[in-house]
């Protein structure tokens, strides 16, 4: 059972991809129209963007190991990328300018009227206007306000300041036309612009670093990578100077301390030798060598807390939860590098943790061009945020690991020293004496070491960049910008049509095959009708009735699809061995108009046509439409009959039709429900069972009326009509609800006005 259960649902599953596969190649129309709907102006949107021009510098690092560290690449990436560096070029190169043309807003290049333009970090965003008159004076206006009036010299000799605007004119700008107009954009949106536009590359080395960008402009595009990387290195050197400086001033400084401790007890020690001419024994040589250590570790330990906490001053304790700048992330990675740390587990897996994160944030921005203000980049800035954090609450447990290790160390040496004190004097003081004399030497030459490192470091520079190619105009712009860009679009364009198509088919709640009648309903189909194409079919209740003769489509035995269904129908009820015996049948629908009464009447010819004696009840007493498709009387009819108005052998109606006769509607009464489920009703079935071999009741829809349901107790079976496109499959398995509690028998579901190719593969037979 359970295998038989697996199989049904991967065949459930197949068959849901199949439903989409069908929905695309039924509706591939759709996705043409959408996609070109939105291709189009796409693509006249791109060709009417003004060209792009990129430009590229080269800087080389010179590495006295030859070797470059992830650590340090990512460091530099960090500077380059960072806000500081955008903000100084945004503007020293006035990136905020935006000229105009004041007919067409069509992009103007700026070196055509500027000689000089820069703004300050705060520029007044707006529009400007400078107007030249024929009196030599030139006047500046934002939007409508009056800066001032100048004569043309002044402003092309001088430089002009307002509203931290700081420019001057070419002698030429006012050559082709009188009025210049221009636009300061946000500084802090253009700044975001600039950093998104970025693209850093470096080699495999890593001694070799591109910046390259891509403007409207030529001239900006490589003026404005030529600076960046003139301030790149300039800050670059200044932030490795001042990192050296400061270290060397550690190491000087702990050097002459040390140098001059070494000096004042050798000369102690030369002074106690001359007086008292005596040796160590073997005993107080030994405690000498245990203090020796003692107090060279606790000079280690000291050095490390120092060092450390030099690094940790640097910070706020109470702004860390604000910015934190660009030195405070080098910060970061210099104390994780830290020999305090040396064999910590844990500040390895945070070192290598934000080396990860770093690449990461460095492949976002670099490979795909994420601006900082992307959802996946704030996520990466967010986690190095956090292990940096980490990083600081890790320096700040391990300074205090060093105060207590230092403590301890200091404890050990005073009960060392207690010991010793219990020698005759001469011998504590010449231990004292040698002792100290040993650790001194030992801290002065580790210091002296030390400060030869950092000033070799210092003297050769560890990160000094050079330009060595400089970003030059362009003159052809970036052709594949476009051409890229015109692809995505048409690719995007073409997802969403799938998309569209696949969604609305999510979403449609029709049935439209058997499959759908097998996966939502779970009921067995008795048969397919393919759709009868009839000029005045879509017509709804009178207006349908009177069209209703013209759709007795079974009458002439003729060989059709139409035909054919109806008959493979009649075989279904008549000889299908898991309904059994069925002498009454009511036919039901959910809607109205799904073609009930259509299919009772042509259901009723094919089972007369095979000399059974058949009887069609139009059990619809709201609406009934039969006595229109017989060309019967209404009245008299069932409900006449029900009221004891009439006798039942004056509402039968022989028809055109041998051995099927029909029972109309009868009279509009006002409780049509109650004398369905009178007495009188019952008495009906069982007399005509006995005089018919077969008995179809068109009763009608569920959504309107409860009749079907109150029918199903007194008949045989029941038979489901669902109309494919138009039935909502929802809509009927809420009815069908209504039968579970009731003893019915729901034989199964007949799928009405299905294509021909859903109905029964054999129908093409017909189609030639």
């Amino acid at each position: 059972m359970e295998d038989i259960f697996n199989e049904q649902n991967l065949q459930s599953e197949t068959l849901d991809i199949q439903k989409y596969i069908d929905a695309l190649r039924h509706r591939w129309w759709v996705v043409l129209a959408i996609t070109f709907a939105l291709t189009i102006p796409w693509f006249i949107y791109v060709k009417k963007q003004p060209p792009v021009y990129k430009s590229e510098v080269w800087i080389s690092f010179d590495n006295v190991s030859g070797d470059t560290s992830d650590d340090l690449i990512q460091s530099r990436m960090l500077r380059l990328k960072s806000r500081s560096f955008a903000e100084e070029v945004t503007a020293e190169l006035g990136l905020t300018l935006e000229l105009l043309d004041e007919t067409s807003n069509r992009y103007i290049s700026r070196f055509d009227f500027f000689s000089a333009f820069s703004t300050t970090h705060n520029p007044v965003p707006g529009v400007y206007k400078l107007i030249y008159y024929p009196t030599g004076y030139c006047t500046f206006y934002h939007d409508a306000l009056r800066l001032d009036s100048l004569k043309f010299e002044q402003m092309v000799d001088t430089t002009v300041h307002y509203n931290g605007l700081k420019f001057s004119l070419k002698p030429t700008a006012f050559e082709n036309q009188r009025t210049i107009l221009f636009r300061i954009n946000n500084f802090r949106g253009t700044v975001s612009s600039l950093r998104a536009r970025e693209e850093v590359n470096f080699n495999r080395l890593g001694d070799v670093m591109s910046i390259s960008l891509e403007d409207k402009d030529p001239m900006i595009a490589s003026q404005t990578v030529n600076l960046l990387a003139d301030i790149f290195i300039k800050q670059s050197k200044e932030l490795s100077q001042d990192q050296m400086q400061e270290r060397l001033d550690f190491l000087n400084e702990r050097a002459r301390v040390s140098r001059l401790e070494l000096e004042k007890i050798e000369e102690q020690l030369k002074s106690f030798n001359f007086d008292h001419p005596l040796g160590l024994t073997d005993e107080t040589k030994s405690a000498v060598d245990a203090l020796k250590i003692l107090e060279l570790d606790s000079s280690r330990i000291d050095f490390q807390k120092k060092e450390l906490q030099q690094f940790l001053n640097k910070f706020d304790s109470q702004n860390l939860n604000v910015n934190i700048d660009d030195l405070g992330h080098y910060i970061f990675r210099q104390i994780a590098a830290l020999e305090a740390f040396a064999d910590d587990s844990e500040m390895d897996m945070a070192k290598s943790q934000l080396n990860d994160y770093d690449r990461q944030k460095t492949s976002l921005q670099r490979e795909r061009g994420l601006p900082d203000s992307n959802e996946d980049v704030i996520e990466i800035s967010t986690k190095i945020s956090d292990v940096e954090m980490m990083i600081l609450t890790l320096a700040q447990s391990k300074l205090g690991d060093l105060n207590d290790e230092l403590r301890n160390i200091r404890q050990q040496m005073r009960e060392k020293q207690a010991i010793l004190n219990r020698l005759p004097s001469e011998q504590v003081k010449m231990y004292n004496l040698d002792r100290q004399w040993r650790v001194k030497q030992q801290i002065y030459s580790k210091n002296f070491e030390l400060l030869n490192e950092a000033e070799l470091a210092a003297a050769v520079g560890s990160d000094n960049g050079r330009i060595i190619d400089e970003a030059v105009p362009v003159p052809y712009p970036v052709s594949a910008s476009k051409k890229k860009k015109g692809a995505i679009g048409g690719g995007v364009a073409l997802i969403i049509g799938l998309m569209s198509v696949l969604v609305s088919e999510a979403l449609d709640k029709r049935i439209k095959t058997r499959t759908d009648i097998k996966r939502y309903l779970q009921l067995p189909i008795l048969g397919v009708i393919p759709k009868v194409k009839f000029d005045d079919y879509e017509l709804q209740d009178s207006e349908k009735a009177k069209s209703v003769s013209s759709q007795i489509v079974t009458h002439d035995y003729s060989p059709t699809p139409i035909g054919e269904a109806y008959r493979s129908l009649r075989t279904s009820i008549l000889f299908n061995k898991s309904i059994g015996e069925i002498k009454t049948l009511a036919i039901g629908s959910v809607a109205p108009g799904e073609g009930k009464s259509f299919t009772a009447a042509n259901l009723g010819i094919t089972l007369a046509q095979q000399k059974s004696k058949t009887l069609l009840v139009d059990a619809d007493l709201r609406r009934g439409v039969l006595h229109n498709s017989f060309n019967c009387p209404k009245k008299p009819g069932l409900t006449n009959y029900l009221t004891g108005v009439v006798p039942l052998d004056t509402i039968l109606n022989e028809t055109y039709i041998p051995n099927l006769t029909v029972i109309t509607c009868g009279s509009l009464l006002p409780n049509p429900s109650e004398l369905l489920g009178s007495d009188r009703m019952k008495r009906f079935i069982e007399g005509v069972r006995q005089r018919f071999d077969f008995v179809i009741f068109d009763t009608p829809p569920l959504m309107a009326a409860s009749d079907a349901v109150i029918l199903s107790t007194l008949v045989d079976g029941v038979l489901v009509l669902v109309r494919s496109g138009m039935t909502n499959r929802n809509h009927v398995a809420q009815k069908l609800e209504l039968f579970n509690n009731l003893q019915t028998n729901v034989l199964g579901v007949l799928l009405n006005c299905a294509g021909v190719e859903v109905a029964h593969d054999g129908y093409s037979y017909y189609r030639y």
